[in-house]
């Protein structure tokens, strides 16, 4: 298995890094702005985050063997 994807097949998501100041054009790109689109990252890692927190750490823990 890889090693940034789940049991399920899932990719576990990496926290993306907020944009810098510098990054955003000021030209109203709206859904393609370095802040929208760090947002919906966010979000979806947030989510992500949240649903591995629920599930119990031996479901998605592979660096244990299998009894």
């Amino acid at each position: 298995m890889m090693e940034n994807q789940l049991p399920n097949g899932e990719r576990l998501i990496e926290e993306p890094t907020y944009p810098e100041d510098w990054e955003c054009c000021d030209n109203g790109c709206e859904e393609l702005c370095v802040y929208e689109i760090y947002r919906v990252q966010k979000q979806a890692y947030d989510e992500q985050q949240q649903r591995l927190k629920s599930v119990p750490k031996t479901t998605y823990d592979t660096d244990k063997p299998a009894q």
